[in-house]
């Protein structure tokens, strides 16, 4: 029998700390409670460690903070967000659970009640006998898509965990992004004998849902074996960290290995220089790995054959385009790009930039095809008149084998050197010329200093910081405060950018609006049953196609005939556009109204209509709720919500506003106007067609919670015609320091507008920069 001691006070895992001395008639109220101070604990999470810290005076808990950017969002992270108040609010750590974020939850409260220990001088140690009845057990874990469990297999013996295998057959996780945490995350579990290894970076959703599945079979082997559940404590142990420092050099130093990072690598090898590449996530490709393909205007290749079956986006008819025959005017679309970008008259972008991109993204597909990528012939976007969106051959389903393919190439042809999990956080500057970085391994804390003669950053964004979101999105057009949910990769934190911008660099448009393509519900509710659409494949996931009740709330938040505000309480956009395009002009968040009236008919007439646009795709189960069809478990489905926090419910808008953190009277009035362009059939702010206007009537009230999710950010860094950074004085570059993709992307854009809709513009850009930032680094490294 394996027998673990568990100490409370330095895992922050035992369940059965005393409560604090409460202050009752009975207590003398000058006893002090507390030894006042600051406290901190962690915990391991769903996704990695989350640290609480607390801080008390003699009396009472006066302030708590959580820290857990592993969780996975709108799930883990909702604990994350509503637990401190909560806490705060009842002086002690015996706090009921978030609803869906149950591991998380344990994790916070646990060091929660760790923090109190200390504050109370207390310390409780606890036996907990872990013995498995042998033999092999199947567990499931919600991952990113909730409409399909991973399903895990777990092999034991009395006390030891002997082998993992997950389903990769009957999932819809994305395959590569699975298989990342299939080749880094099973062989850490197995070797530490955990379930409380940190998810693979890139790979949180996926890396939470197999740990979640694992810790589930397990749990039926100990209950099997005679063990209580709670034996599954000896499973959760602290991963040893090295201290090592090695030092490398290298010609040129890519920081990231997205599109542009992945392009800027390939070309500075290409032309000769010693390439080291690096990435904090697991696996390479980045945000660019999920998305459906860039921009490129006139591929050489294409403009030269003949393409038969090729719908023409100006006349929309299908055409067979002649063999030399250009797709695009490209003129005519730099115009238009420009006459964008001018603001009162101003023009806010860099014209030269816009006019390379346009110029050289051609080339740039043609020249990736050497490293194996494949694109389609170029075409309009989402109905608009430009053939500039080429995307991926295989809508999706190739893209990581494209990677694959040229990481293959970059390291057996061209000699070229690269390190996953390797995150850098800081520059290395001489005499004010870039020499390197300084980076750490994120598994296991190997120190490095990379030495260089050319630093190109290439780090995705910082879409992955709240805190530089909350200081750079916000200008005189959109005060876009707060924290956006991200579509795209977390690990983009920024990290590089913010050492650059400490180093002296300057911005560039770094306020313009994050690139939103959906919107959705700030949540989702997990573990319910599915209902198949016959003859239906899933764009999302390349699998036969679902929904569930589920996702009642998510079409609620989009749904073309809700009321929507914004954190103004005001009406911001046609409605029709929520899950798409323009949920990103409220900022991170938005709220959905619906009255009693519109709930009942939910119930017995179902949905007016399919929502417009990708969320519910891309979002929850994958798919739209079908319209017309009776929603009779609404209001069960409404309360699971409201207990996970992004649902409210109240008897009056004005109480459902100040549950929401909103002005309940300019609410009130809201609500009020858009019922009396109900009444008349006319809506005189956003010109709603008239079939979509549904009267918010009758109580009670509900509010839905709905995010602006992004890929990225758009703006950053300031950079010349050879993509060197430039100091704030906006002329004089930085020696050594280049940057490229959504790291520099502000110069193509404004900032008070949001991102470009020809398709693909920002993958466009990627592919593009990196390629012409490569070599130009390689050049100069000669």
């Amino acid at each position: 029998m394996l027998w673990i001691v568990l100490a409370m006070v330095t895992l922050g895992l035992c369940a059965c700390t005393p409560k604090p001395k409460e202050v009752t008639q009975e207590t003398d109220a000058s006893v002090n409670l507390y030894t006042p101070g600051e406290y901190e604990a962690t915990a391991k999470g769903f996704g990695g460690d989350i640290t609480v810290t607390m801080t008390f005076d003699e009396k009472s808990i006066t302030n708590v903070t959580i820290k857990g950017d592993k969780e996975t969002d709108g799930v883990g992270s909702r604990a994350v967000e509503s637990l401190p108040a909560v806490i705060l609010e009842k002086q002690n750590a015996d706090v009921d659970m978030v609803s869906g974020a149950t591991n998380s939850s344990k994790a916070i409260l646990a060091a929660a009640k760790d923090c109190i220990a200390q504050a109370t001088g207390t310390s409780v140690e606890t036996e907990v006998a872990a013995k498995m009845a042998p033999g092999t057990y199947t567990g499931e874990g919600t991952g990113f898509r909730v409409s399909e469990p991973i399903s895990v297999s777990v092999t034991v013996d009395e006390g030891k965990i002997l082998d993992i295998k997950v389903d990769q057959e009957n999932t819809s996780e994305t395959q590569g992004i699975l298989q990342s945490v299939v080749d880094k995350l099973l062989p850490r579990m197995l070797e530490s004998q955990s379930v409380s290894v940190d998810a693979v970076t890139g790979a949180t959703a996926s890396s939470n849902g197999v740990k979640q599945a694992v810790e589930g079979a397990l749990v039926q082997a100990l209950v099997a074996g005679g063990s209580e559940e709670s034996a599954i404590k000896a499973f959760y142990k602290e991963t040893k960290k090295n201290s090592e420092v090695v030092t490398m050099d290298t010609d040129v130093l890519v920081v990231g290995m997205g599109g542009s990072g992945t392009a800027a690598a390939l070309s500075a090898a290409e032309n000769g220089a010693s390439v080291l590449a690096i990435d904090k996530a697991g696996k390479w490709g980045g945000t660019s790995a999920i998305t459906s393909g860039p921009m490129a205007i006139n591929v050489p290749s294409q403009v030269k054959a003949e393409i038969k079956d090729w719908t023409d986006p100006i006349t929309k008819e299908v055409i067979t385009k002649p063999a030399g025959q250009k797709l695009i005017d490209a003129e005519a679309l730099y115009k238009d790009w420009i006459a964008y970008t001018t603001v009162d008259g101003v023009q806010t972008a860099k014209p030269e930039m816009i006019r390379l991109l346009i110029d050289e993204s051609g080339y740039t597909i043609d020249w990736l095809t050497k490293f194996g990528f494949s694109f389609d012939p170029a075409s309009g976007f989402a109905g608009n008149s430009w053939a500039a969106f080429t995307p991926y051959t295989g809508a999706k389903k190739l893209t990581e084998s494209f990677y694959a393919s040229a990481y293959d190439k970059f390291t057996n042809e061209l000699a070229g050197k690269y390190l996953l999990e390797t995150e850098a956080y800081d520059l290395i500057v001489t005499d004010g010329k870039v020499t390197g970085v300084l980076a750490r391994n994120v598994v296991d804390g190997t120190e490095y200093k990379i030495n260089a003669k050319a630093v190109i950053l290439a780090t995705g964004g910082f879409a992955g910081s709240g805190e530089m979101e909350e200081t750079y999105l916000s200008n005189n057009y959109y005060p876009l405060k707060g924290s956006w949910r991200q579509f795209g990769m977390k690990q983009n934190n920024g990290l590089m950018l913010q050492a650059a911008l400490d180093d002296g660099a300057g911005t560039f448009n770094i306020s313009v609006p994050p690139m939103v393509h959906v919107g959705g519900s700030d949540g989702f509710l997990s573990g319910y049953p599915s209902n198949k659409i016959e003859g239906a494949v899933s764009r999302a996931t390349g699998r036969q196609a679902v929904w569930s009740i589920a996702d009642i709330p998510l079409n609620m938040a989009v749904a073309t005939n809700t009321l929507a505000v914004d954190s103004n309480s005001k009406r911001f956009t046609n409605e029709n556009a929520l899950s798409m395009f323009n949920p990103w002009i409220s900022g991170s968040h938005f709220y959905s109204i619906w009255g009693n009236e519109q709930i009942k008919t939910l119930i017995e007439k179902g949905f007016f209509e399919e929502p417009y646009g990708v969320s519910t795709t891309y979002l929850g189960y994958g798919s739209s709720i079908p319209a017309g069809v009776p929603m009779p478990e609404t209001e069960e489905i409404l309360e699971a919500a409201i207990k996970a926090g992004y649902v409210f419910k109240a008897d009056t808008l004005e109480e459902l506003a100040d549950k929401m953190g909103l002005d309940g009277g300019v609410l009130a009035q809201t609500v009020d106007q858009y019922n009396t362009y109900c009444s008349k059939g006319k809506d005189a702010d956003f010109n709603k067609d008239s079939k979509y206007l549904a009267p918010v009537e009758g109580a009670p009230y509900y509010g839905i919670v709905g995010s602006s999710y992004c890929y990225s950010t758009c703006g950053g860094l300031d950079i010349n015609k050879n993509f060197q950074v430039l100091l704030a004085d906006g002329k004089t570059p930085i020696d050594g320091l280049y940057s490229v993709g959504t790291d520099s992307m502000g110069v193509l854009f404004s900032e008070a507008k949001a991102y470009v809709t020809y398709g693909g513009a920002a993958q466009g850009w990627a592919f593009t920069s990196g390629r012409l930032a490569g070599k130009e680094a390689a050049e100069t490294t000669k």
